[in-house]
């Protein structure tokens, strides 16, 4: 299975099985369209506004009928508003976009089958946040307060993730996030959100049981970017290298953006440790490897976050070796895999990470929730009766069976990958 090593663009041509999209200010002049044409067939209207050159507009007229009919819709509870936080510009987006288009590809299976239950179609509402907190709190106000969403997927960075849900914890509204990873997500009490990812407790303890238990590794040295998920990362080592017997020799930080790395690789090669943990994203972890190649630093290398389909275009033959772990492969054969593999690369050219396939079943984690509660007699329209049927489920998906424990964090089994000539292999999982 390759590697995925870039992403295409969608090869989907314009409107074809695209999700419904709902903006306020749209709904809001189709709801006056719908009451002037009602008003208008009782004989109490007897003009039509005309447009700037004059002429009758007859995309509003058409506007208002399709209007009330959206309306009614949602009045009978046949949409099912879902929000969408994700990086779509700036540093982050091609994980955004990946993020976007499984979702996507979720909700147009759903709602190309008849849409939940057979009759509730979805309509997916995605909002840009670039990565940063404050945008996403923006973002999430404006999901909440004007798209009046029923629940939401994302975002992406921890950080931005613990900025906003705190909104959808007021609002009595379900939040799944299939990327944020950091454990204080989860920690905080709220119970309204939910990790469809592993934490970075998990991964840290992947990656220092299989280098100490399989390998018989001592000790390591870590590189960590200085963001929240690189100094947890950090954290996280320093408190569980002693139940696997190891010793953190050398510890070295780095900021994002960072390009020469030679004092961080010199000060751990001295060290001399069994393996390096990097704990950061694919675009400066390529140049590292690319450096460690340059200065003859031949180490084992294994972390988190850089499971990316850019790792390879920027990193070539110097990542060749280097061990991920990850929630989700596609070199893992099982059928459900590869038929989201093969469905994913058809409509968008491949090049997807873990948070892909989580992404993808986090929508049918909503909708078996949904379908529960209509079968239990339950209003789904309430989002703490929303929320108590995604604490129970027992999801068998894309990512294997999902269930939350009582914080709303996913335990799954991990794997970790090693890329060869490009190529991803999975030595455990």
């Amino acid at each position: 299975m390759s590697i995925l090593p870039f992403l295409c663009k969608k090869r989907r041509r314009q409107g074809e099985n695209l999700p419904l999209v709902q903006k306020k200010e749209v709904f809001f002049m189709k709801k006056v369209l719908a009451w002037g044409l009602a008003l208008m067939m009782a004989g109490s209207l007897v003009g039509c506004s005309q447009s700037d050159s004059g002429s009758t507009s007859a995309a509003a007229t058409e506007g208002g009928s399709e209007a009330a009919s959206v309306s009614a819709d949602a009045a009978s509870g046949d949409v099912f508003t879902l929000g969408l936080i994700a990086p779509l510009s700036g540093s982050s987006a091609v994980s955004g976009q990946i993020l976007q288009n499984a979702t996507e590809m979720a909700v147009n299976e759903i709602n190309e089958a008849g849409g939940i239950n057979g009759e509730i179609q979805i309509n997916l509402v995605p909002v840009d946040d670039e990565g940063v907190p404050a945008n996403s709190v923006t973002a999430m106000q404006r999901l909440v307060e004007q798209d009046q969403v029923n629940a939401v997927i994302g975002s992406q960075p921890s950080s931005c993730t613990m900025a906003n849900m705190e909104i959808t914890q007021a609002a009595k509204i379900p939040q799944i996030t299939p990327a944020s990873s950091n454990p204080g997500v989860t920690e905080s009490g709220n119970p309204f959100i939910y990790q469809m990812t592993a934490t970075d407790e998990l991964h840290m303890r992947n990656v220092m049981q299989y280098m100490a238990e399989e390998n018989g590794a001592k000790t390591f040295a870590i590189l960590y970017e200085s963001s929240d998920f690189g100094t947890g990362g950090y954290r996280i080592a320093g408190e569980l290298c002693g139940e696997f017997g190891l010793e953190m020799v050398a510890n070295e930080v780095y900021n994002a953006g960072d390009t020469d790395f030679s004092v961080a690789l010199s000060n751990m090669q001295s060290a001399n440790p069994d393996f390096l943990i990097f704990w950061g994203y694919h675009t400066e972890v390529a140049m590292i490897c690319n450096q460690m190649v340059q200065y003859g630093i031949d180490l084992p290398v294994i972390g988190q976050g850089y499971n990316s389909p850019e790792l390879t275009n920027l990193g070539g033959a110097a990542v060749n070796g280097i061990m991920i772990s990850t929630a989700f492969d596609a070199a893992n054969p099982d059928e459900k895999v590869q038929e989201f593999d093969q469905k994913y690369t058809e409509l968008y050219g491949g090049g997807y990470d873990q948070n892909a396939p989580q992404s993808y079943d986090a929508v049918y984690v909503i909708k078996d929730a949904v379908e529960r509660c209509i079968a239990d007699g339950k209003d789904w329209t309430d989002g703490e009766t929303l929320n108590s049927y995604i604490s129970s489920t027992n999801w068998d998906g894309v990512t294997g069976v999902t269930t939350f424990d009582e914080t709303g964090r996913m335990d799954k089994e991990l794997l970790i990958i090693q890329i060869e000539d490009g190529e991803h292999v999975i030595i455990k999982g």
